[in-house]
């Protein structure tokens, strides 16, 4: 799926340099990580071409919309009631909501920015952002494996009443997975999705040789939150899904180069009827 780039952006950059001859000027460095990002970009479209982008509709069995008519005032519902409220208006919105999917680099960082391979990220990073910003993915359903959030996965959960409106806002417990982690497990993999596997990433690049497993690979996922307004009939008309992705790279071994660490930040952001 095409939030694998976030994984990708650090490998992109790795890449693009591990890949160019060291004659090379920094200004053909440069249009040589642009020009891999936007293939890495076109191969991801293209695979999710041929792929539907799934989130978890599982039918969730109890029916709390009963849980509005019981209590009138969203503000006296419980932790448990808003979490199950949420759940039903998701499947219910699942899959005929049209989603839109966005990420912005904010920080990249190779070996503490020193060295040969430092100075070339830094030069490198503004082509990578770019190419991610202007890659927006618009998709049906609503995000995440909702159909097992629980009110223990959130710091805090609240809901409230907005004219004929219910709105419900949660922030999420951080997450942090491995190389293989699956995309609708965890805190925040229930409530927005996370990358996944990542060794799925590497096998689309045979040309490079890349010890993922003798490496250390923390995905950390932090500052999760969702705020969506459901309508009346029990439906999610705008809302938004939100988090920071923090990978934290070390001793990874790319065809013969070792990179001690690598950091990078993005912001992974999910909008539904333009946001809320």
């Amino acid at each position: 799926m095409k939030k694998l780039l976030v994984v990708l952006t650090v490998f992109a950059l790795i890449f693009s340099f591990t890949a160019c001859s060291k004659e090379q000027t920094p200004d053909t460095e440069t249009t040589s990580a642009e020009q891999l990002a936007e293939e890495i970009t076109e191969a991801a479209v293209n695979t999710e071409a041929t792929e539907s982008v799934q989130s978890d509709s599982s039918t969730v069995t109890s029916d709390t919309s009963e849980v509005s008519e019981i209590l009138a005032d969203p503000s006296e519902w419980t932790p448990d009631e808003i979490v199950e409220f949420y759940k039903n208006a998701a499947s219910k919105s699942n899959p005929t909501a049209k989603s839109t999917q966005i990420m912005v680099l904010n920080k990249l960082i190779i070996n503490d920015g020193d060295g040969a391979l430092g100075f070339f990220i830094k030069i490198l990073e503004p082509a990578i952002a770019s190419v991610i910003e202007k890659n927006a993915l618009d998709f049906d359903g609503i995000t995440g494996g909702f159909s097992s959030l629980t009110a223990s996965d959130a710091k805090s959960v609240k809901a409230y009443k907005s004219g004929e409106y219910t709105v419900v806002e949660m922030t999420m417990k951080n997450q942090t997975d491995g190389i293989h982690g699956k995309e609708y497990e965890g805190t925040v993999g229930h409530a927005i999705t996370v990358l996944g596997d990542i060794s799925r990433v590497l096998e689309q690049f045979p040309q490079f040789n890349v010890d993922v497993e003798n490496a250390n690979i923390a995905v950390n996922y932090v500052n999760a939150s969702l705020k969506v307004k459901i309508n009346k009939d029990g439906t999610i008309e705008k809302g938004t899904w939100k988090y920071t992705c923090d990978p934290d790279i070390s001793h990874l071994e790319i065809s013969g180069i070792m990179i001690d660490k690598a950091e990078a930040e993005i912001d992974y952001i999910i909008t539904v009827g333009g946001g809320f």
